[in-house]
């Protein structure tokens, strides 16, 4: 929400009516650019709105309305959730297209190099395809849709996705997006082995966070930590045993909720509560800062994730799939 004033020629229209007087107006919904001079939103409904920064007097996030009955972390609605988790997971260029939202990183993971799929797009289907495989043709990634699906729903119940395969994309990475509530993850996280674990929360990346980093996050160092660090805010958890790093994991925190990534334990000390206490401890992190409700991304064919995120009062909440141009991914010619 951004709270902005009036202009002269807004007041003076607004004479004879109830609105007369008034010299601030709210403008709610989706910040989608924002540079030195002006912020551009974009509401639920009707075209952008430009505010001229000099204008704005206060703005704050809000978390998303509910979609549907039941505790926060259920009630909000598919497509809410998932730009939500677009600022947990911030890519280093987006563009619009309608409801549609390319990202890319440099091919640093597929969230970040992936176009959202979130409503129905406003041109025929194999138009917008086209536009999709040379905007990423353009910067060197194969193009790639995160298409999300309604709860309940498989790839094979939905129709956008049926009518993207028969154009031979290929479905991939059936991931499950999953919610809590942070104070029951906080209490289900807490165990007393936990207790002689040296647990350290950080603004930014450390040395010691970074000895856990995967190798597709070394392979594109720079560009890692750039999307890492680049949520609204986040929080860097490492855990130590006996002086050596054994895990980490990352909070990225937005609008009320907490993200959570990279959730790593050293192979040889799995299996021993290490990565319920450090989920117990980002859940800690992420209450003490106001975020009432967390989020993950699991894929649905990583049993022990799914049961420990379970096991900690997890639910999934929807799931989603990507889809793989075919090859040779290139446009219609006329």
């Amino acid at each position: 929400m951004v709270r902005r004033r009036l202009s002269d020629a807004e007041r003076a229209s607004a004479a004879g009516t109830p609105d007369a007087g008034h010299t601030l107006t709210d403008v709610v919904g989706t910040l989608v650019r924002r540079d030195v001079s002006t912020l551009v939103v974009e509401p639920r409904r009707g075209p952008h709105v430009e505010i001229a920064v000099s204008d704005v007097v206060a703005a704050k996030e809000i978390p998303p309305s509910p979609g549907r009955r039941g505790r926060p972390h259920r009630a909000v609605t598919v497509s809410d959730l998932e730009e939500l988790m677009v600022d947990g997971w911030r890519p280093l260029e987006v563009e619009r297209r309608g409801r549609w939202l390319l990202r890319a990183g440099e091919g640093y993971t597929r969230r970040a190099n992936s176009c959202l799929v979130l409503g129905p797009t406003e041109r025929e289907t194999v138009t917008a395809l086209d536009d999709i495989i040379t905007w990423y043709r353009e910067r060197g990634l194969p193009p790639l849709l995160q298409v999300p699906l309604a709860p309940g729903f498989g790839p094979q119940d939905d129709d956008f996705v049926r009518e993207v395969t028969a154009l031979g994309w290929q479905v991939t990475s059936p991931t499950l997006v999953m919610t809590a509530a942070s104070a029951e993850v906080s209490d289900r996280g807490t165990e007393p082995s936990a207790r002689s674990l040296d647990v350290e929360v950080d603004a930014d990346i450390t040395p010691e966070w970074w000895q856990l980093a995967d190798e597709r996050a070394r392979s594109h160092d720079a560009v890692a930590r750039r999307i890492l660090t680049g949520s609204p805010n986040q929080a860097f958890v490492t855990v130590r045993e006996e002086g050596v790093t054994v895990a980490h994991g990352r909070m990225a925190l937005a609008q009320g909720w907490g993200g959570l990534f990279e959730v790593a334990v050293t192979p040889e000390r799995r299996r021993r509560g290490l990565a319920r206490a450090l989920v117990g401890r980002c859940a800690d992190e992420a209450a003490r800062r106001g975020a009432r409700s967390l989020y993950l991304q699991v894929g649905a064919e990583n049993t022990p994730a799914v049961a420990l995120y379970k096991s900690l009062g997890f639910t999934v909440h929807h799931t989603y799939v990507y889809l793989r141009a075919p090859e040779p991914a290139s446009p219609r010619t006329a």
